[in-house]
């Protein structure tokens, strides 16, 4: 048997009653208007981020690489460079959101978020570049010394309002990373958080130059602004690997080692779910795309594992709104599954209804009985190819069944036209309410319905409600009605379905007689 049909934003397969796969994408919850002033409010932040930053600092750069050359200091002419490569980093970021925040493509269906991720990476290794060299000078100034440089009020300007900026906008871009989850907003963040401290090291630098002259203390101007910028360097070396090994993971689809474990929980936590299977995770610029294998009960109908995946579907939003989820249910015998659950899960495997099914002990083995519905217009031969097939698979899923034994019936035609014909047949009524007074009780059968079928001509189908004390046993109201049906076929021998409806009363009978 197979479907393949729609669900409003979610797709659906069957295939020979093995698996169903449901795919849900988070944002298709949100109207499409909301969803496009989200991507468009999410696009537009990111980018204008990366312009202010840009320029920024094109003006500090220039600023601190005129000064530079003025005063003489190496440390404001090599703040100037590492301002330059900042103007590049940010260049690539502004580049990176831009490109990043385009659809998905037939040559990109998980949209181009890695653009990012790759951003991340080149930023990564420019700031380690940069603070290598950077450690390189201070070794280089420890061991040979620092030429004169003459500091200026300017100077400290300058160099006080870079910090200042830098600071802002490493807070401002650090924020939206975070937002966002842009790598590339994250290394340009981590980018300016460096222009800090090697600002903050040129200011110690020129402070110490300055102390130096006025005391004559030329030492402590060269090792202590050397030493200063050595482990500034060291520190930027250390924030730079770590933003590289996780723009490496995200473009090596490492799984967050994080993030899984608890996806993981919050699956096998979902009511309906017998395990979490399988769960790959791989994160696309500022999303993560989720593919979930969750096993549940093979019973579970086609619109209960719609609404598992759904439930599933919204755990994994809660632990991880930017997400898109795509859920496999696997089917698999609950424990304490019964030999009639199992039996009814085949015919259902089959296409097949069946009614009837009876369940015995002979000889220390289990026999079964039960009754096949088939289409009007199949061939014995078709329609016992069928049975044959439901046998087989009854006995092969139940080791304890000895034989299996079924009848064919035809299965009842869907919106068969009837006419109710009680008030015409009012002989008829009266003897069946006398023949279930003489049966089951007087009175007990308070209400009687005769239809005829069209084209049938006199066969007549009854329907009658009948009352059982409420405390009654089920087992015994159903052989009460039997009992009741089997008389009214031997009394009247003409008539088509009988259905005994029972019901309790509203108040308590004694027991029928036996």
């Amino acid at each position: 048997m197979g479907l393949a049909g729609g669900l409003g934003a979610h797709s659906i397969y069957v295939c020979d009653g093995v698996s169903i796969l449901l795919s849900s994408v988070q944002h298709h919850d949100q109207p499409k208007a909301e969803r496009a002033a989200g991507a468009g409010s999410s696009r537009a932040a990111k980018q204008s981020a990366a312009l202010v930053s840009a320029i920024a600092v094109l003006i500090l750069g220039i600023a601190k690489l005129a000064l530079g050359i003025l005063t003489g200091s190496l440390g404001l002419i090599a703040d100037a460079v590492h301002s330059g490569l900042d103007l590049i980093t940010s260049f690539l970021t502004y580049l990176a959101v831009r490109l990043a925040d385009r659809p998905a493509d037939a040559d990109h269906p998980y949209g181009h978020g890695r653009v990012e991720n790759l951003s991340g990476f080149i930023e990564a290794l420019i700031i380690l570049g940069t603070a290598i060299g950077i450690g390189y000078e201070a070794v280089r100034h420890i061991l040979g010394g620092q030429e004169e440089v003459i500091p200026t009020a300017p100077s400290f300007g300058v160099l006080l309002a870079s910090i200042a900026v830098a600071y802002w906008r490493s807070r401002v871009l650090h924020h939206l990373a975070v937002r966002y989850q842009s790598d590339a907003l994250a290394a340009d963040a981590l980018n300016f958080r460096a222009d800090v401290w090697s600002s903050l090291v040129v200011l110690g630098g020129l402070a110490l130059v300055a102390a130096g002259r006025a005391f004559h203390l030329p030492a402590l101007a060269s090792y202590g602004d050397a030493a200063a910028a050595l482990i500034v360097a060291l520190l930027v070396i250390g924030a730079a690997g770590h933003l590289a090994r996780r723009t490496i993971d995200a473009l090596l689809d490492r799984s967050p080692t994080d993030l899984t474990p608890r996806l993981i929980d919050a699956v096998a936590g979902v009511p309906g779910v017998i395990a979490c299977q399988r769960l790959r995770l791989r994160r696309v610029g500022g999303y993560y795309f989720v593919d979930v294998v969750a096993v549940a009960d093979r019973t579970t109908t086609v619109e209960e594992m719609h609404r598992l995946v759904e439930r599933i579907r919204q755990a994994i939003h809660a632990v991880e709104p930017q997400s898109d989820v795509i859920v496999q249910i696997e089917p698999a015998p609950l424990v304490g599954e019964t030999i009639l659950d199992r039996i009814h899960q085949a015919a259902r495997e089959l296409g097949v209804r069946v009614h009837d099914v009876q369940v015995h002990r002979v000889d220390d083995t289990s026999q079964v009985k039960l009754h096949v519905e088939v289409r009007p217009g199949l061939s014995l031969d078709a329609a016992h190819g069928l049975a044959s097939k439901l046998e087989e698979r009854i006995a092969a899923q139940n080791p304890d069944v000895s034989a299996v034994h079924t009848h064919l019936e035809i299965e009842p035609e869907v919106g068969e036209v009837r006419t109710e014909v009680t008030a015409l047949e009012p002989e008829l009524v009266h003897r069946i309410h006398a023949l279930a007074s003489s049966v089951i009780g007087s009175g007990r059968c308070h209400e009687v319905h005769i239809y005829r079928r069209t084209g049938q001509g006199r066969s007549l189908d009854v329907v009658l409600h009948c009352t059982f004390p409420a405390s009654l046993n089920v087992t015994r109201a159903h052989e009460e009605a039997e009992r009741l049906e089997q008389a009214l076929r031997e009394a009247l021998p003409g008539l088509g379905s009988v259905l005994v409806h029972v019901e309790p009363p509203e108040g308590e009978m004694p027991l029928p007689a036996t």
